[in-house]
C-alpha cells in the first residue's frame, strides 16, 4: 500500500529536502505532493484523494475544508511536542528515517483495519531458545542476527524475554518502544504491520529491532495471543528475509506455538555443562511425547549449539537427539555489543543453521 500524503510549508529548504530524500528511500511507501499555496492545497483536495495534509506548524489550517478520513498533521520546530493546537506534530528537526516513522505511526492510527495472515511464506523465522539458564541464547541470538545483516539479509530481531533488553546489543534512533508496541497490539489493532514498522529501530549493522519497553513489566501484559499477532505482524511488514527470536525459559505455551507454529529452525542453545547437558536431554524428551499428543514436527527443526563453552567445564553429548552445528567458546571481559560481533565471526553461526 502506497500512502498519498499532501504537503504545505513555508519552510522551501525543509520541503525540498524532503521530498528529495522520501523520493530517493520511501518512493514505493509515500508519495509526496507539495504545496506552496493553501488555496492550491485545498483545491487539489477538492478533485484528487490523499490520506494525508502535513502543514508547517505556523500554518493554521482549515480543518472544514479537509475532506473527511483525512489524517492531519504538522511539522513543528519544538522537539517534544506531541501536539500542537490539538494537531499531532512531527518534529522537522530529525532524521528522514525518524520523519518517515512517524509519519507512518500518524497514519496507521486512523487507517482503516487490515486483516493479518497467518505469516508470510517467504520469510523464514529462527527460533533461539534454551531451557537452561545462563547459556547465552540472547547473545547467541543477536549474533546471528548480526551475521545475517552483514550478509546484506533484511532481518528483525525481536526480543521476547520478559527481562531482556535489545538495547545491550542494538542501538536505533526513534521515540517509540517496545510498550507501545504492546499498546497497539492491546487496542484496535488496526493496521497493526503498519504501526510496527513505525516502532522498528535500525542498528548501524542493518539488524532492525524494537527499543526496549520502558518499563519491564509492560512485558508481563504481553499475552500468547498478543505474541502470535506480533509475529504475524512483523511478517506482513513486506521487508524482511528472517525473523529471529530470542526467547528462553520453561517450556510454556508460548514457547510450544512459537516452536510448533511459527519456526522454520530451532537453535536450542546449551554450554555444555552436566547440567546444561541433562536440561537439554529432558527437553527432547518432553518434545518426543508432545509431538505424539498433537500430532506435529518439532525436534527435526532443532540444532544444537553449544555456547559460553569451556575446556575445564564443559563436554559436548556423545549422541545427541538432534545434529550440533557448533560451539562458541567462552568470551571474557567483553561488553554486550563487542561480544554479539566476536560471536558472529565464529564458524558457529552459519548458513546450515
Amino acid at each position: 500500500m502506497k500512502i498519498k500524503a499532501a504537503v504545505l510549508d513555508t519552510d522551501l529548504e525543509f520541503m525540498g529536502r524532503l521530498a528529495k530524500v522520501f523520493e530517493q528511500k520511501y518512493a514505493d511507501k509515500i508519495n509526496l505532493s507539495i504545496f506552496s499555496s493553501e488555496e492550491m492545497l485545498y483545491r487539489s483536495l477538492k478533485e484528487n484523494h490523499v490520506d494525508m495534509v502535513l502543514t508547517g506548524q505556523s500554518v493554521k489550517m482549515e480543518k472544514e475544508r479537509i475532506p473527511e478520513g483525512v489524517t492531519i498533521g504538522c511539522f513543528s520546530t519544538i522537539p517534544d511536542a506531541d501536539e500542537i493546537e490539538g494537531v499531532p506534530a512531527i518534529c522537522k528537526y530529525q532524521k528522514a528515517e525518524a520523519i518517515y516513522k512517524m509519519l507512518l505511526h500518524l497514519y496507521a492510527e486512523g487507517a482503516s483495519d487490515v486483516k493479518l495472515k497467518r505469516s508470510r511464506e517467504d520469510v523464514r523465522v529462527v527460533l533461539f531458545t534454551s531451557v537452561q539458564g545462563g547459556s547465552g541464547t540472547s547473545s547467541a541470538a543477536a549474533a546471528y542476527a548480526f551475521k545475517k545483516a552483514s550478509d546484506k539479509k533484511h532481518v528483525f530481531y525481536l526480543n521476547l524475554e520478559k527481562f531482556g533488553d535489545a538495547n545491550l546489543y542494538f542501538q536505533g534512533d526513534g521515540k517509540l518502544s517496545f510498550s507501545d508496541v504492546i499498546y497497539f497490539l492491546k487496542s484496535k489493532k488496526e493496521n497493526l504491520p503498519m504501526k510496527l514498522e513505525s516502532a522498528v529501530q535500525t542498528d548501524a549493522s542493518g539488524v532492525d529491532f524494537f527499543h526496549s519497553s520502558r518499563n519491564a513489566f509492560d512485558l508481563f501484559e504481553l499475552s500468547d495471543a498478543d505474541v502470535e499477532l506480533l509475529v504475524q505482524g512483523i511478517s506482513q511488514i513486506e521487508k524482511y528475509e528472517e525473523i529471529v527470536i530470542d526467547y528462553s525459559g520453561d517450556m510454556s505455551e508460548r514457547m510450544i506455538t512459537l516452536m510448533r507454529d511459527y519456526a522454520d529452525r530451532i537453535i536450542y542453545v546449551s554450554d555444555g555443562s552436566s547440567t546444561g547437558n541433562g536440561k537439554f536431554e529432558r527437553f527432547c524428551e518432553a518434545i518426543r511425547v508432545m509431538e505424539q499428543r498433537q500430532d506435529c514436527g518439532i525436534l527435526e527443526k532443532i540444532r544444537l549449539l553449544y555456547n559460553r563453552y569451556s575446556s575445564k567445564n564443559s563436554a559436548q553429548l556423545e549422541t545427541a537427539a538432534v545434529p550440533v552445528v557448533g560451539g562458541v567458546h567462552r568470551f571474557e571481559g567483553l561488553g554486550s555489543g563487542e561480544l554479539v560481533r566476536k560471536i558472529a565471526q565464529t564458524d558457529a553461526l552459519n548458513d546450515t543453521l
